[in-house]
């Protein structure tokens, strides 16, 4: 519903008390918000199910804006952690699966395991 640099305004958006908030990072976005507030809630109406009663519970009466002043931040909140495992088989085990598949598979897994094993030592 929004132009791509009035999307780009919007921090996050919630519902409370039956109330759907937009929050935004510059007053430019909400004023464009506040222009379309009509349009916005006929047609979120349009859209809202009206038979599903887990859906009316969330639900919302009224939808309002506001601007926040904090910055945006663009990295993420967590640190992405790669562990690497040294590979503890020996790639030496059986197979005894009948489908041919599953079987090719299981044999080109045990493949990549000995040639590890061979890289390692």
């Amino acid at each position: 519903m929004f132009t791509p640099p009035v999307q780009r305004m919007i921090n996050f958006a919630y519902i409370k008390n039956r109330t759907l908030f937009f929050v935004f990072n510059h007053p430019i976005g909400k004023q464009e918000f506040d222009n379309n507030i009509q349009s916005i809630k006929s047609a979120l109406k349009f859209h809202m199910p009206s038979e599903c009663q887990e859906c009316n519970e969330s639900l919302f009466d009224e939808i309002k804006a506001f601007v926040t002043h904090s910055p945006k931040s663009n990295t993420p909140k967590y640190k992405e952690i790669k562990q690497v495992y040294k590979e503890r088989s020996s790639g030496d085990f059986d197979i005894n699966v009948d489908d041919e598949k599953l079987n090719s598979l299981i044999r080109s897994i045990q493949e990549i395991i000995k040639k590890a094993n061979k890289n390692e030592a």
